[in-house]
């Protein structure tokens, strides 16, 4: 699919989604204004729009081209995401990378295609994530105490097997998820 098609498609599901309903799902402080001045928190605000909201598009893009493989633990993860072609296993890595870098800096990226993201945005310390690079992508490890922030680390890597799997259909499946 063209990005230009891509970007189309992102602009039809933000503009019938019920923004408001999926920013009371992700919880206080996790969507700014999405629909209104596109402040730092918002979708759509330019530093998301240049970062992980156009890495993940690539991403979706490229879809066919990235193999994962989770190892649930007791406590959490490792998640192994790689691809063959250079540039996605880049942007494999820029898009953790910055997302990590986001969730130490408190700076929450509001993602209605991902429930899980909310509460690791709005609860960034009860868990532990460190990242190792791979040649061809990286390897994530993810790990909490808590029962329930465990429940939400399976829940994100079986969100992003979705993505890898089948790309923009699983993103649109997620937001359009009822609230």
């Amino acid at each position: 699919m063209q990005r230009r098609s891509i970007m189309a498609m992102v602009s039809v599901m933000l503009a019938g989604l019920g923004w408001r309903r999926a920013q009371a799902q992700m919880g206080p402080g996790m969507g700014g204004d999405m629909g209104g001045d596109m402040g730092g928190g918002s979708m759509m605000a330019h530093g998301n729009m240049m970062g992980p909201m156009m890495t993940g598009m690539q991403l979706f893009e490229r879809h066919a081209e990235i193999t994962r493989a989770t190892d649930y633990l007791p406590n959490g993860i490792i998640d192994t995401t790689v691809s063959d072609n250079p540039r996605v296993a880049t942007l494999i890595q820029a898009h953790v990378i910055e997302m990590y870098r986001r969730l130490d800096e408190n700076r929450p990226f509001a993602y209605p295609a991902s429930p899980s993201v909310g509460v690791m945005f709005a609860h960034p310390t009860a868990y532990r994530r460190s990242y190792k690079l791979l040649p061809t992508g990286i390897e994530v490890t993810e790990t909490s105490d808590d029962p329930a922030m465990v429940k939400v680390i399976y829940a994100h890597a079986r969100e992003l097997d979705g993505f890898a799997r089948n790309g923009m259909p699983a993103m649109m499946r997620g937001a359009m998820r009822p609230g």
